[in-house]
């Protein structure tokens, strides 16, 4: 517990008046925060400025604070200090969370502007239309006539885009499309960020941090930690992965490859950046079983992978 006379200490100690930096974060907390919530929620269309011109005062004034503990760090060396510091810092981690609300909102609005709508980059696949893009991945409820508005907005020519697929397009969706939603990544909901990032399975270093993969990079990583996993390897998920007992000293009449495949597909299920896993072959060649699959991402990217077990 902190006392009044600990902030007043304090501020004769270091000129610094804390207190009053403690009153405004609670009152930032109380208010503006509810504001900035439901902005990035799409509760409200608009907001004021004058929200973000607290949160950024609020964050500078923090790092004065901090650096009035380190100038003054030989006289502050009482418990009571460890409490405030801690204090302190329990305000700047909440400021930050905030600073990337829109990240933990999986939002469409960025930190700097509104988005009405989600983009994505979409690829796509052999015998899909216009038409079925319209209906499938965007939910329209009129596909028939909205289809037109993917064509001029990638200004498409009816001879750019066969039956063979590989076009490039820029989808506008939704903010509430229930394909576009992904749980499992914090972030905006933009292009290939909608993928999410992660680090490297193997922890390793670059430039003094921990190596953090890239988009695509992460969807290959998870995509082949899915496809690898054993049950009880993931202590968070142990049911996710496949049963060692199904495939481990099995012959080939022993193998129940109904049971392989619908096990394989409700682990890829559990991540939501993937969809459409499909096996599409098992074979045994010399006691060893491969696996053949592709799935796809929510950007329709197809990826194809095999496993040895």
């Amino acid at each position: 517990m902190i006392r009044f006379n600990t902030l007043q200490e304090f501020q004769q100690i270091t000129g610094k008046n804390i207190s009053e930096f403690f009153q405004k974060a609670l009152n930032f907390f109380s208010n503006d925060y509810r504001s900035l919530s439901a902005y990035y929620a799409g509760k409200t269309s608009s907001i004021k400025s004058d929200p973000f011109a607290r949160l950024a005062e609020l964050e500078s004034l923090s790092q004065v604070f901090f650096a009035a503990f380190h100038a003054h760090a030989p006289q502050l060396t009482n418990v009571k200090w460890w409490y405030l510091l801690e204090e302190l810092e329990n305000i700047d981690n909440r400021l930050r969370m905030i600073r990337n609300i829109h990240r933990w909102a999986r939002s469409s609005r960025s930190n700097v502007s509104y988005l009405k709508n989600i983009e994505l980059d979409y690829t796509m696949p052999a015998g899909q239309t216009l038409e079925r893009i319209s209906r499938d991945i965007l939910e329209s409820s009129n596909p028939q006539d909205e289809w037109t508005d993917i064509a001029l907005r990638n200004n498409l020519r009816e001879e750019d885009y066969s039956a063979d697929g590989g076009v490039n397009l820029k989808l506008t969706s939704p903010v509430n499309n229930r394909n576009i939603q992904v749980a499992t990544v914090v972030d905006t909901m933009q292009g290939k960020s909608m993928l999410g990032k992660d680090l490297h399975r193997g922890l390793q270093f670059v430039d003094n941090d921990l190596r953090c993969l890239g988009y695509d990079e992460t969807v290959y990583q998870s995509v082949e930690i899915l496809a690898c996993l054993k049950k009880n390897d993931n202590p968070h998920a142990p049911s996710d992965g496949l049963q060692s007992a199904v495939i481990v000293g099995a012959n080939r009449a022993s193998l129940n490859f109904p049971i392989i495949v619908r096990q394989l597909s409700a682990t890829f299920a559990t991540d939501d950046t993937l969809q459409d896993f499909a096996v599409n072959e098992i074979k045994v060649v010399d006691d060893n079983l491969f696996i053949s699959y592709q799935v796809k991402t929510r950007l329709n990217e197809t990826i194809d992978g095999r496993i040895l077990i």
